[in-house]
């Protein structure tokens, strides 16, 4: 099954494991999964994102970074609480939708500041700060709090 997002092209294919979830730049194995939820879920929970992304946008925040960015933080907590179903019985019935609170967890920063890192090398700061409402200030404190915690 091949559907869009926006410019982005998702396709996701039966393995024995579960389900492979890829696209340009991502790559999933979802287990205990199936193409309809897969691609409910994707949809559904992008369109969340993208709304509350969408007012951050300004000149220097491309559409397809804004795309690209948001389609890493959904696959991330889609996984992430699909693999909780599988995980955990009391999990097993867990809705995979994208909760208000995910936007203030630490990954959907990370996967930000990752993602324009990765793009822009020697100027992901100020689109990072744009995206994050951070000050210049804000932003370097925030990034010396994160690498600390990583390289714990």
């Amino acid at each position: 099954m091949t559907f869009n997002i926006d410019h982005i092209i998702v396709r996701i294919d039966n393995e024995v494991n579960g389900i492979r979830l890829t696209t340009e730049n991502e790559n999933l194995l979802l287990q205990n999964q199936t193409f309809v939820e897969t691609k409910s879920v994707v949809e559904k929970n992008y369109k969340i994102v993208k709304e509350y992304f969408r007012d951050k946008m300004s000149a220097p925040i491309t559409e397809t970074n804004l795309e690209n960015f948001i389609l890493k933080i959904i696959l991330h907590f889609f996984y992430m609480y699909n693999l909780w179903r599988t995980m955990y019985k009391k999990k097993k019935n867990r809705d995979l939708a994208f909760l208000v609170k995910d936007f203030k967890h630490p990954s959907t920063s990370y996967h930000i500041i990752d993602y324009f890192k990765n793009k822009y090398p020697a100027n992901y700061a100020d689109k990072c700060e744009i995206i994050l409402e951070m000050t210049s200030e804000q932003f370097k404190k925030y990034l010396t709090s994160k690498e600390q915690f990583q390289n714990k």
